[in-house]
């Protein structure tokens, strides 16, 4: 899809009509469709340049909560109505936010299907033989405007008229013997293909994946689950995020695991025999608790929810062990935890105590103040532990899960009462045991590993989260199900965790940057400007390779060099013949693209990389040439104070916006973001290419007031290469985004 003008998606929306006749015919199909307003969701359109504070400030004023997500980057979001509020008055509240430009009840259509339509925007298909001057002569007449012209020719996204109703506006359209079609702009939520794993035996594992497949007799309900398979499509896990399974060891030979333990070298990680460091597992209930969090995802059996995660099986006696035992296996997390600040920590701990214990307490507030997240089973004793308390589970530093079965009702075992914080699956749970084995077993046991794989994950896609932060991202995004459970309201924690929720609202983590090495300038700058690419391959005398492409002024005798990467050393250099002021350059794949601060402002000229000759030129618009950079759809082309985005073959402007951080001095691309450098404030600025959502910053390394003068990315390394023009150097550091 390609954005017609680029100031579109960037203007103010006006009010549309609010109507009552939900109806329109598929002139496709021939069908006439009938919708009928749902009673607890809202889709919502924002004003431009607020979508991404929009949301939280109107949960902020308003009842409403988000419900299926926010669409930061087309700004909307579907919003849920509270329980008992009416319609009308939410909607009426909406719309009187700043900013929201309008709203409109999600739609059930008459084949009983949930819509999500843009309360604003529709899309016309023109028919085959009208053109593009005469489409666009249709809208212009009938007041509305481009949002999106399709890349399907004919096809476009189109603002609603000021005035007009969205459902009349498209049975205007669609009158039309010029269209195809007309049709409402719809949004579809978790509508990709995600992953499956190929695990045989995952039709087993309703608690990740509930189709209402029938297990042990009892038929499940469709979605009473994590949504697993959809949280997957964000992470599996990441091997620097340890999951401690604080239980009865676990089968180490075990097809479904061995790959995915830690490594033990000559650590003790028995804790219930003195004599042997070995955490062998005979009772099985420490190797099903290690399936649920992180069997391998191999061909082989079931899959973990964490599966890429790294699994510390530590094992204590819950038959008739020491609680000051189980204390010494979480002071050990908690000192691992101290030891290697590059990895995260959970534990999970599917047993009780038969009372308050301090060493335990300790132990689990020690772990927690080291950064490690600790979840406990709830109780299998079908009491509420507000009267009759469990411990470790009570405790308010702990994560304690309640269970819940292929229905999302309580299981009957289960405990409850306000101390528990979440529910999970924990009936009919099927994971790995001892001997190569696998089985079903019941209990909170089982439920809490759910949790404790979830917070993994959040941990993977976000290692910079406190324990606080992924305890509130995992209960702010659980599912409701006081309605299945109405003897339990407020007693089964925040609902039953939702994986793909959790994740969605995980932020990322900081950019990070780590210099590695820097390296001179092969010619002194004497003028104004320098430029950087990196170039995969490139073809140097008789031999393809990478290379660093850099260019500094020297009025008149300027040369384009190619230097090592890793060494800065010369591997050759090309004279750009009659472009003698360059002020940024690009490696497009084939040739160089070189933009002139002086002479030759106002084009972007094609260099040949063997020769230097000019091959070609394009008009850009006027202006210092500092910036240039290619994502290999499009040319990014910055004059200080803008940024252009334009055609790699014309050079027509598709859309142009002030550079994120200021003045924009170099450019360069990887990894679907821009790195914009201000060699005035010495920072880089790192944002999405298409929404220009800032994903951070980086402060230059170095001194002087030109710290940022070039810029080049490897997305092979993830390595950026900063020319500072004040020391004549070419600083390199690893960025992680």
């Amino acid at each position: 899809m390609r954005q017609r003008r680029g100031e579109t998606l960037n203007m103010q929306k006006h009010k549309v009509r609010q109507e009552t006749d939900y109806e329109y015919t598929n002139k496709f199909s021939g069908k006439q469709i009938r919708f009928t307003p749902k009673s607890d969701e809202i889709v919502a359109t924002f004003q431009p340049h607020t979508a991404e504070m929009a949301a939280r400030d109107v949960m902020r004023s308003t009842t409403l909560g988000i419900s299926q997500g926010i669409n930061q980057e087309r700004g909307f979001a579907v919003f849920q109505v509270r329980s008992g509020q009416d319609m009308d008055a939410a909607t009426r509240q909406l719309t009187a936010q700043p900013q929201i430009a309008n709203a409109l009840p999600v739609m059930i259509d008459d084949e009983g299907l949930t819509r999500y339509f843009l309360p604003d925007e529709f899309t016309v298909q023109f028919r085959n033989g009208i053109s593009k001057e005469q489409a666009e002569r249709i809208l212009t007449e009938k007041g509305t405007k481009i949002i999106v012209e399709q890349r399907t020719p004919g096809y476009y996204t189109l603002l609603v008229p000021e005035g007009k109703g969205l459902f009349e506006t498209i049975r205007d359209f669609s009158s039309m013997d010029q269209v195809s079609f007309a049709e409402p702009s719809e949004a579809g939520f978790n509508d990709a293909l995600a992953y499956f794993p190929d695990d045989p035996e995952f039709t087993k594992l309703w608690g990740l994946h509930n189709t209402g497949q029938v297990i042990n007799g009892v038929t499940g309900t469709a979605d009473a689950d994590i949504d697993a398979v959809e949280a997957w499509d964000i992470t599996r896990g990441d091997p620097s995020v340890i999951v401690a399974v604080i239980d009865t060891g676990a089968d180490l030979n075990h097809p479904d695991l061995q790959s995915n333990f830690l490594p033990r070298g000559a650590e003790d990680w028995d804790f219930a025999d003195a004599a042997d460091p070995v955490p062998d597992d005979t009772m099985g209930h420490g190797t099903h608790v290690a399936g649920t969090i992180g069997a391998a995802d191999n061909t082989t059996g079931v899959i973990g929810l964490a599966s890429r995660c790294r699994i510390m099986p530590l094992r204590v006696d819950l038959t008739t062990g020491m609680n000051q035992n189980r204390a010494d296996a979480i002071n050990y997390v908690a000192a691992q935890a101290t030891s290697h600040p590059t990895q995260r920590y959970v534990i999970n701990c599917s047993w009780r105590m038969s009372g308050d214990h301090a060493g335990v307490h300790n132990a689990i507030i020690n772990a927690v103040t080291n950064n490690v997240v600790v979840v406990f089973a709830a109780g299998n004793n079908n009491q509420d532990i507000d009267v009759t308390p469990q411990y470790p589970a009570v405790y308010p530093e702990v994560i304690a899960v309640a269970a819940t079965d292929q229905r999302d009702r309580k299981a009957s075992f289960s405990n409850y009462g306000t101390k528990v914080d979440v529910s999970a699956p924990g009936v009919n749970i099927y994971s790995t045991y001892p001997d190569d084995t696998y089985n079903f077993l019941d209990g909170t046991s089982m439920a809490s590993p759910h949790v404790a794989g979830l917070a993994a994950l959040i941990r993977s896609r976000n290692s910079s989260l406190t324990v606080q932060h992924v305890r509130q991202i995992i209960e702010s995004s659980c599912d409701n199900i006081d309605a299945k459970n109405p003897a339990y309201v407020g007693k089964l924690g925040k609902g039953r965790i939702n994986a793909y929720r959790a994740l969605a609202a995980t932020p990322l983590p900081p950019i990070g940057f780590r210099l590695s090495r820097k390296f001179p300038f092969p010619q002194r700058n004497n003028g104004s400007s320098s430029g950087l690419s990196y170039a995969r391959r490139i073809r140097i005398g008789l031999t393809y390779r990478s290379a660093l492409l850099f260019l500094t002024q020297q009025p008149f005798s300027e040369k384009i060099y190619y230097l090592n990467p890793s060494t800065g050393g010369v591997l050759g250099a090309v004279d750009p013949v009659l472009n003698d002021t360059i002020g940024s350059l690009e490696w497009d794949g084939i040739n160089i693209r070189v933009a002139n601060v002086t002479t030759g402002s106002g084009a972007i000229n094609t260099i040949h990389p063997q020769t230097g000759a000019q091959l070609a030129s394009i008009p850009v618009p006027t202006g210092r040439g500092e910036g240039l950079a290619d994502d290999g759809v499009n040319l990014y082309y910055s004059t200080i104070m803008r940024i252009y985005v334009l055609n790699r073959s014309t050079g027509a402007v598709m859309r142009s916006f002030p550079p994120p951080g200021g003045a924009c001095r170099a450019l360069a691309y990887g990894r679907g973001f821009l790195f914009s450098g201000n060699s005035a404030t010495g920072m880089i600025t790192v944002f999405d290419r298409n929404t220009l959502a800032i994903r951070g910053t980086i402060a230059a390394p170095g001194s002087g007031t030109f710290k940022v003068e070039g810029l080049a990315f490897n997305p092979a390394t993830n390595e950026l290469f900063i020319a500072n023009q004040s020391e004549n150097l070419i600083y390199v550091g690893m960025v992680t985004l």
